[in-house]
């Protein structure tokens, strides 16, 4: 072992209280790393891959009702590669153990005829089947919030007539791995709101679709326009109630998902940031006393014939070496971490496969950019022992040069007491050491703050939502528009102190 060799190691014995609490915050940022870029890469994967497979639509339309025939005219529109028409309606539900009435948004399903286009997977039981109308499956949200299982019946007033459906099998589905449609809210409860998969024959006469549809999803080829499809689409749809088409960026579940990700991305980019910077800052200042402190020893070693970058080499190792304990640290807490972001998902987003895996090139780059950081926070420190000259580095550093202060020019300095005068004399004298302090506690105040702003963002949202704008305790929907009457009889109801009634219909909201 050579000696500078020799000397980090007993340097690093010696200071391994400060090295560790550095390699502790370069282990948070390689943990930060680690954790929310391996849940991105866990849900992009998953995304990804069942997109693919289910070959989820590229863009939908909704419509009030159009005859089948009209399909052969999606499917003209140039760049078009296939069309799956459907019957989608919602409808009340009165599900087991449910306090109360629930929602369901009803997709017609008929595997025989329909191309594959935004395919239903089966997760336990049966596909509905063309002969039987009292079928449904039930999306895997809906049925793990109530536990409903294959072989469960539920009620539901579908068109204004009551029946009797029974569960054949639980699934999922690309237009919902999350459990929202259009129109609905986007972060409902599962237990209220569920997506119900019935076969065309059944549900088309329910509602007088028989050979007509409401809903239309359809895949572009390589290279098509959306934009100019959806145009085209608008157009042949308007005179049967649509007009208003939309690609797969503005679907409800996928836009939820990509949402996630977007903000998985820059939580993955500033928390590793201002730990990281911290940490850098820490390796300065703790590189900075130990060079002051040792110049008579980088002078003998510059006198013996150590080369500048031999010696720059052995300062640097202090910062790689914080770097190494805080990699061994953060690397595993990380991936457990991660681990956990990915079981938070699982209930909101159901993918096939949604195994969480941590991938050796994102281990590789939260070490590489910790090395980088802590390097760009020693370069300071090692720049003042390189350019030491053993002559000057034998003799004690001459003392600095104070100049008067601000304050004693400006006359005030008979309004301060001696100790607070030195404290200003030393800030304004070293104003760079003064900011990175600065930045440093800002940074210490920034991960105090990024970690517990979520909780007054909930309670903010919630106070707003349930105690400024939605301040009913019960709201009763009707499946058609009701006449006014119907507000007295409700506030006739024994405990009513107040009624509000209210129309809510959609809209097409054009700018420009």
């Amino acid at each position: 072992m050579r000696a500078l060799d020799r000397k980090l190691f007993r340097d690093l014995r010696r200071m391994r209280g400060q090295i560790l609490s550095i390699a502790g915050v370069v282990g948070c940022g390689v943990a930060s790393v680690v954790a929310m870029g391996s849940t991105l890469q866990t849900i992009q994967r998953a995304r990804d891959s069942y997109y693919a497979t289910a070959r989820f639509a590229d863009v939908f339309a909704s419509l009030t009702r159009a005859p089948e025939s009209v399909a052969e005219g999606v499917r003209a529109i140039p760049g078009v590669t296939a069309v799956v028409t459907r019957v989608a309606v919602s409808a009340l539900l009165e599900v087991p153990r449910l306090a109360g009435p629930g929602t369901g948004y009803f997709v017609s399903l008929d595997p025989a005829r329909d191309p594959a286009i935004n395919l239903v997977r089966i997760r336990s039981g049966r596909m509905v089947s063309a002969g039987h109308a009292d079928e449904v499956l039930v999306e895997e949200h809906f049925a793990d919030a109530n536990t409903l299982r294959v072989g469960d019946s539920l009620g539901a007033v579908i068109n204004g007539r009551w029946r009797r459906l029974h569960i054949v099998g639980v699934a999922i589905s690309p237009e919902f791995v999350h459990a929202a449609a259009a129109g609905f809210a986007q972060f409902g409860d599962s237990r209220q709101f569920g997506i119900f998969w019935m076969h065309r024959d059944a549900l088309g006469p329910l509602y007088g679709m028989d050979g007509s549809f409401n809903d239309v999803a359809l895949t572009l080829a390589p290279g098509a326009s959306e934009k100019a499809v959806i145009a085209r689409l608008d157009a042949l749809l308007d005179r049967y109630g649509g007009g208003h088409a939309y690609g797969r960026a503005d679907q409800v579940s996928n836009r939820v998902i990509t949402g996630e990700i977007e903000q998985l991305r820059a939580f993955g980019i500033v928390m590793p940031a201002i730990f990281l910077a911290v940490a850098a800052f820490l390796i300065n200042v703790v590189l900075s006393r130990l060079i002051a402190t040792q110049r008579s020893e980088i002078a003998s070693l510059k006198a013996f014939g150590y080369a500048n970058g031999e010696i720059a080499a052995h300062f640097t190792g202090y910062a790689l070496a914080a770097v190494v304990g805080g990699a061994l640290m953060g690397i595993p807490l990380g991936v457990w971490v991660g681990r956990r972001y990915t079981g938070l998902y699982a209930p909101f987003f159901h993918f096939p496969d949604f195994r969480h895996h941590t991938s050796l090139p994102l281990v590789l780059l939260a070490v590489v950019v910790s090395a980088v950081a802590a390097v760009l926070g020693a370069v300071g420190a090692v720049r003042a022992a390189v350019a030491l000259p053993p002559a000057e580095g034998m003799r004690p550093p001459s003392p600095p040069v104070y100049r008067p202060l601000l304050l004693e020019r400006l006359g005030f300095v008979h309004l301060l007491p001696s100790s607070v005068r030195m404290v200003l004399r030393t800030v304004e004298h070293r104003p760079l050491r003064t900011l990175a302090s600065v930045l440093g506690v800002a940074m210490a105040a920034a991960v105090l703050v990024s970690g517990i702003f979520a909780f007054d963002v909930a309670r903010y949202m919630g106070h707003l939502q349930f105690r400024v704008v939605e301040r009913e305790d019960v709201t009763v929907a009707f499946t058609q528009p009701r006449p006014a009457r119907v507000r007295h009889e409700l506030a006739a109801v024994k405990g009513v102190r107040a009624v509000e009634g209210f129309r809510a219909v959609a809209v097409r909201i054009r700018n420009g």
